[in-house]
């Protein structure tokens, strides 16, 4: 989950450069008598023009004469950060961080380089504090304050990950609204123990808060605690009854106990409330095939793949509806396709 975290922050995160138009640079050996200075500035015309491969090759050769260059050390660790090296990339900034004049411009873009690359790379605790600088000189930041927050999580920081939330989303502190979305964080970071505490507390402070019976009621299924995943989502539709997500989880959660008949009504209210979503459509279809009801599976199951066509569930089990209604040649092209969708799926994991 965090990696799939990390590279969502990377596209989120990525420092934009100038987008200067394209200038044909002669570059000038180290050894003439342009010197260091002239190399320098080529690289950083490179760098603004995206062209970090080509700075890099620049920066290198500076750094070979002059290892300890404070700029050429900077520029190096910001090449390398566009071209996604990120631990080629803290080696130098960790350098520029420590040297750069504080009150320069540059100090503050290593910081920030460094701070995500340390985050991408999943070095939280060398990311928190530099993030925590970040938050602090642009506290309306939100993707920074995502990944410290999401950075508390992972290092099991939870009061300071709640207090980052509920800045985030403009909530309160340590009010109900907080504990709700710090739960639903933890859960999202698979910490569900601590996703469960904050999520009590948050009912505790506010028993009609919605959506939290919603989330106690996924993380009981999840744990197969069924009964207690009904008992939750009932409770969330007293309170949020246009919560189409509940409904349908509620039907999916009673198919679990095999009670079809009664799985139909939170299911067909789920697809009255959201039409578009393909889930409830595929449950339904799974219980008109048990009900042995073909004809209602069938039609379930075409609508579910005609608003999600690449979705593998829907075409398994309509290829199973049909094979029992004995369209043979109409079943063999489903299973062919779902088996297709099945192995493109792997592929792209």
């Amino acid at each position: 989950m965090i990696n799939k975290i990390l590279v969502l922050m990377l596209l989120i995160l990525e420092i934009s450069v100038s987008t200067a138009k394209a200038q044909t640079i002669n570059i000038v050996p180290i050894h003439q008598s342009e010197g260091i200075e002239t190399n320098l500035t080529q690289a950083r015309q490179l760098l603004y023009q995206g062209k970090p491969e080509e700075s890099i090759k620049i920066l290198q050769m500076v750094l070979s004469k002059d290892p300890q260059n404070l700029i050429g050390n900077f520029l190096l660790g910001k090449a390398f950060y566009a071209e996604n090296k990120y631990q080629n990339a803290i080696e130098r900034l960790t350098v520029s961080v420590k040297d750069l004049p504080k009150k320069d411009s540059e100090y503050r873009e290593a910081v920030q380089m460094l701070g995500l690359a340390q985050y991408i790379s999943g070095h939280l605790s060398e990311a928190i504090p530099l993030l925590e600088q970040l938050s602090n000189w642009a506290p309306n930041n939100i993707e920074v304050a995502y990944a410290l927050g999401v950075s508390y999580v992972q290092t099991r920081q939870t009061d300071k990950s709640r207090l980052t939330f509920a800045r985030l989303f403009n909530v309160t502190t340590n009010s109900a609204a907080a504990y709700l979305l710090n739960g639903q964080m933890l859960v999202k970071q698979q910490f569900e123990e601590t996703a469960e505490i904050e999520l009590n507390k948050a009912l505790e402070i506010d028993p009609k808060l919605p959506q939290t019976h919603f989330v106690l009621g996924e993380l009981a299924i999840y744990r197969a605690d069924i009964a207690k995943g009904i008992e939750h989502l009932q409770k969330e539709i007293e309170l949020n009854p246009a919560f189409a997500m509940a409904h349908y989880r509620l039907g999916e959660a009673l198919t679990r106990q095999a009670k079809w008949d009664e799985a139909i009504a939170p299911l067909q209210k789920s697809v009255w409330l959201n039409p578009f979503f393909s889930g409830p459509y595929i449950v339904l279809g799974k219980v008109y095939l048990k009900k042995n009801d073909l004809g209602s599976a069938e039609n379930m199951l075409r609508h579910a793949a005609s608003i999600d066509p690449k979705n593998f569930s829907a075409h398994h089990l309509l290829a199973q509806v049909l094979q029992q209604a004995g369209k043979t040649e109409d079943a063999k092209k489903e299973f062919a396709l779902a088996e297709q969708l099945r192995s493109n799926g792997e592929k792209e994991q």
